[in-house]
């Protein structure tokens, strides 16, 4: 049965009505409530491998927001918000969010619905958006039926709200994905019964209440695959906002087929790859090309409809298991140079290297909020490169999709014009290692600046459209025109003493009015560079 009192929140606030294209500009610094910030700044212990709440607060990510904005971050995708089971369990209490009891309520711990609504207010008076991690599929109980009572749960509390009870055994049925439960005996995931149109109707309330009360801009949808694919676009549709939806499996056309009920989804297939090409210098970066032809054939627009990412909640931190700053640079480098939206998860800037869950999910204030450390100015100079791309008005970088310009067994070049991203897995330990790009996608004798190189080092497009680099000890490589850079703080003194450049889609006229465009280009590069380091 399903109570009356569903969400009584009034309507108030207004969100930035972020859609698909609007999302496409940005950038998003994922976090964990818990374990970002607590609302003094107090510090305090937290013990990872403890599994219980240490202290983080909405509030606590209000006072920090200097520090995400300062890397350039526009978006802030927080913990889900609604109320979790409460005490211990065998797998610790529920810090992260996923184990929702009552939809009407938020998690007292994380702090309240002005606080939520503060936090709202504050992203959007620094112009960036709030994505709210939303669950559809389940509610949490500590027992399964006979002895599972269900009065306590909000809004549903009868049996027949969710689905008869069993668990998941064969992934590959559908059927049992979608309808039987996850989780053991200890902690079960109870599986609301998304084909019962009462509670298709409530949810869809639900959802338009919450995007309306909270302001929120964007959702990220868990355990997608969990729940009918027709259950979503109705969903969706009610929220009015964009979404991304996480189906984890690595098969690129059962993730793809996603993509036709939602705005993007994160690229779990193309992901499994990443990691698997920069594991070690002899891993095979030709898995990259293979992921960018896969994601091509099998997403509704390629990896256009994607969110690219390197760390989560969900897995393992690079570093506990890849040794070499280069290899985690590159692999944090490709996700900022393709099509699909970058996120990057809290504590990567860090340098955080906690294994499997819980590990990694460490708490932040024992940095300090240091912005003086290699990962953060890193993945800063990312995010500025990324911007001035997008600002480049000779280009359509968010629409255009990325191409392998060249690749081998240890290098791959992709090409998204303005933006030529090349990555290498020989690792810091290598020698100079020369290799040369034979198709660029730029025109003969355009200069092209290297933005993560400290001297911002230059190369000259041949007369092939070739383009000749050398890895340093295994730097990755983001190489801007210097018309897309010009007086900007992203290597502009570079840029000025260079000159004027175009790509190989760019038309003689364009290059008779490179002066104008040059000027037009500098003031946006210059307002652009303002804010992100504000």
């Amino acid at each position: 049965m399903i109570k009356t009192t569903l969400i009584t929140a009034s309507l108030v606030g207004s969100s930035l009505a972020a859609q698909f294209t609007d999302w496409q500009q940005r950038s998003i610094y994922q976090l964990v409530t818990d374990r970002f910030a607590k609302t003094t700044n107090d510090g305090g212990a937290c013990d990872s491998a403890a599994r219980q709440y240490c202290g983080g607060t909405w509030q606590g990510v209000i006072n920090h927001l200097d520090y995400i904005q300062g890397m350039g971050f526009d978006a802030v995708w927080i913990s889900p918000a609604m109320a979790n089971i409460e005490g211990n369990t065998t797998y610790g209490e529920a810090y992260h969010g996923y184990w929702p009891v009552n939809y009407n309520a938020l998690n007292s711990h994380f702090g309240t619905e002005d606080d939520l609504k503060a936090l709202s207010d504050a992203l959007h008076k620094r112009g960036m958006y709030l994505m709210m991690d939303i669950i559809v599929n389940h509610v949490a109980a500590t027992t399964t039926p006979p002895s599972l009572t269900y009065d306590h749960f909000q809004p549903w509390n009868a049996a027949s709200d969710f689905h008869p009870f069993c668990w998941i055994q064969d992934y590959t049925n559908q059927t049992q994905v979608e309808q039987c439960w996850i989780g053991d005996a200890n902690l079960a995931l109870v599986d609301v019964n998304t084909e019962d149109s009462t509670i298709v109707s409530t949810y869809n309330t639900w959802i338009k209440n919450l995007v309306s009360t909270y302001s929120v801009d964007g959702l990220r949808l868990d355990t997608v695959k969990h729940v009918r694919k027709d259950f979503w676009p109705d969903f969706l549709s009610s929220a009015g906002v964009f979404a991304i939806g996480e189906v984890l499996d690595d098969r690129y056309n059962y993730t793809g087929a996603y993509t036709q009920v939602m705005d993007t989804v994160f690229n779990y297939p193309e992901w499994f790859n990443l990691i698997k090409a920069f594991l070690n210098p002899q891993a095979d970066m030709g898995l990259l090309a293979t992921s960018v032809d896969l994601t091509k054939q099998n997403f509704k627009n390629g990896a256009l409809s994607t969110v690219s990412f390197s760390e989560n909640h969900d897995n393992a931190r690079n570093p506990s298991g890849i040794a070499d700053p280069m290899l985690i640079k590159s692999i944090i480098t490709w996700t900022f140079g393709g099509d699909g939206i970058p996120v990057l998860y809290y504590g990567q800037e860090a340098g955080y290297s906690g294994g499997n869950d819980p590990m990694n999910r460490e708490a932040l204030w024992f940095t300090s909020y240091s912005t003086d450390v290699t990962y953060y100015k890193f993945i800063t100079k990312l995010n500025q490169a990324r911007k001035l791309a997008l600002a480049d008005k000779t280009a359509k970088f968010s629409t255009t999709p990325a191409e392998v310009a060249s690749s081998t067994a240890h290098h791959v070049a992709l090409s998204k014009y303005p933006m030529l991203t090349v990555l290498t897995n020989s690792g810091n330990a290598s020698a100079n290692v020369p290799w040369n790009i034979v198709n660029s996608g730029f025109k003969s004798g355009v200069t092209l600046v290297d933005v993560l190189s400290d001297a911002c080092e230059t190369v000259q497009v041949g007369s092939d459209g070739s383009v000749a680099v050398t890895f340093k000890a295994g730097a990755p490589k983001v190489y801007l025109p210097t018309t897309s850079l010009n007086s900007s703080s992203v290597c502009g003194a570079r840029a000025q003493a260079s000159g004027s450049s175009g790509s190989s889609k760019d038309s003689g006229a364009a290059r008779e009015r490179g002066i104008a465009l040059s000027a037009i280009v500098s003031v946006l590069a210059c307002a652009l560079a303002f804010f992100v380091l504000a």
